[in-house]
């Protein structure tokens, strides 16, 4: 008769825990360092951060447990605490029915037949922003993609009527929030309350924005014109069991949570492709013959994205090598039992995209960038760009048409080279972005 293996309390702690302190500041200093470093210490192993231990899972299949199998059991986590403050109750912070609810009136905004539409307006922003360049001019990658993301963002959600001042105004506070998140999220609570210069800015962004927000939302909401645009949608957007729409205060989370989600993450994936085809030529030469014989000199439409296989598998490698979304937490409603650990109610469970996208153990030659790893199949539980399970991020698909949109209309007219020899270095922050990428824009041959 088999025996059931047995169940041990707590999983193992860390290396290198230091009194009082714990691992924060190891954490603090180089995040990635530690969770690439306790892959290779179990399937489960626990960070202390101060008194509160910190678990983080490394095993695909009990992430997958995590965020699928036994979803009901976990709540958002101490992360999403630390960004509620900003973006309010929205889809991506919010919890149990309230959070379904939400989901089922937003997701129709994401379908197909409303990614064709959002993406003529991509592909107008990518051209307008790209229009300026010049042979030789030396730009900062990272704050183009960011600034071109965030006109794109505001766009789709609001139409053509928001004016540049704003749009940098959004960028900028979109930016001071990202850059203090995580930081929040892995030191004492106590640290929020003294006046630090970045309390102070994370403050005044919060507030801010929340301004810009609402008085966009006052005059839409007192406008009789209807607007083709992802606001008017979700004006009118109906619950399908008590016909309710959202209530004001949810528009305005809504509308904060995706301009702060979506922005950040597609601006700094498409930072990263371009700085793997500018360090790439013979990449970049199979991107460019591929846009060549597809669109034969036309803008991309969106009927073209799926005959782009190889654009395709850039942005999929990409994903994989950059994972923007480089953390994520959960936390336990109830004791829970993953592997051989045995873990309390309330218990943080934190895990990584990125440190599991580059495990040699599921990636072969993880830190090598080759799309044509994706020609074969992977574990599903193994590749998490967007998360997984009932929490999955609903604009997965909508991120995916902006990022091929894009490539494909800065790549059909440009190309992009290192500007220097400085190592590009990775910051995480709220998403895993370059702490500079200047590149010089040359034309196509």
């Amino acid at each position: 008769m088999p025996t059931t293996p047995a169940v041990s309390h707590l999983p193992p702690t860390a290396r290198g825990r230091l009194p009082v302190i714990g691992h924060a500041l190891q954490f603090v200093r180089g995040p990635l360092n530690v969770l690439q470093d306790l892959r290779g210490q179990g399937d489960i192993v626990t960070l202390q951060v101060g008194r509160l231990p910190i678990h983080v899972v490394n095993s695909p299949q009990l992430l997958h447990r995590v965020l699928v199998t036994d979803a009901g059991s976990y709540t958002k986590g101490r992360m999403y605490d630390k960004t509620r403050p900003v973006v309010g109750n929205g889809i991506a912070t919010s919890e149990g029915a309230f959070h379904h609810r939400q989901r089922r009136l937003i997701m129709p905004a994401f379908h197909r037949p409303r990614l064709r539409g959002y993406s003529e307006a991509m592909r107008e922003q990518a051209e307008a922003a790209i229009a300026s360049w010049l042979p030789g001019q030396r730009i900062a990658v990272d704050r183009a993609m960011h600034t071109m993301s965030v006109g794109t963002t505001v766009r789709t959600l609001f139409g053509t009527g928001i004016d540049n001042r704003t749009i940098a105004e959004i960028d900028s506070c979109v930016g001071v929030f990202l850059k203090q998140v995580i930081v929040r999220t892995m030191t004492p609570n106590l640290v929020e309350s003294l006046p630090l210069p970045g309390t102070r800015k994370f403050e005044a962004a919060r507030k801010r924005l929340k301004a810009i927000v609402d008085t966009i939302l006052d005059e839409r909401l007192r406008a009789t014109q209807e607007r083709d645009d992802l606001l008017s949608l979700l004006i009118a957007a109906r619950d399908e069991e008590s016909g309710e729409p959202l209530s004001r205060q949810q528009l305005h989370d809504e509308v904060v949570t995706m301009i702060v989600a979506g922005a950040d993450s597609t601006a700094y994936t498409l930072s990263w492709l371009l700085y793997e085809l500018g360090r790439n030529p013979a990449v970049e030469a199979r991107l460019h013959h591929e846009l060549d014989t597809v669109l034969n000199g036309r803008p991309v439409t969106f009927d073209d994205l799926p005959r782009l296989a190889y654009t395709q598998r850039l942005i999929q490698e990409t994903l994989r090598l950059h994972s923007v979304s480089w953390i994520q937490m959960r936390r336990s409603i109830t004791p829970v039992t993953l592997g051989d650990a045995r873990l309390p109610a309330g218990a943080e469970i934190l895990f990584s995209a990125t440190t599991m996208h580059r495990d040699p153990g599921l990636y072969p030659h993880p830190l090598r960038f080759d799309p044509d790893r994706w020609l074969s199949p992977h574990q599903r539980e193994a590749f998490q760009p967007f998360s997984a399970g009932p929490r999955k991020c609903p604009g997965d698909h909508f991120s995916l048409t902006q990022l091929a949109i894009d490539i494909a209309t800065i790549a059909a007219r440009w190309r992009l080279v290192p500007a220097g020899r400085r190592r590009v270095r990775e910051v995480p922050a709220a998403v895993l972005r370059p702490d500079h990428l200047p590149m010089v824009v040359r034309a196509r041959s």
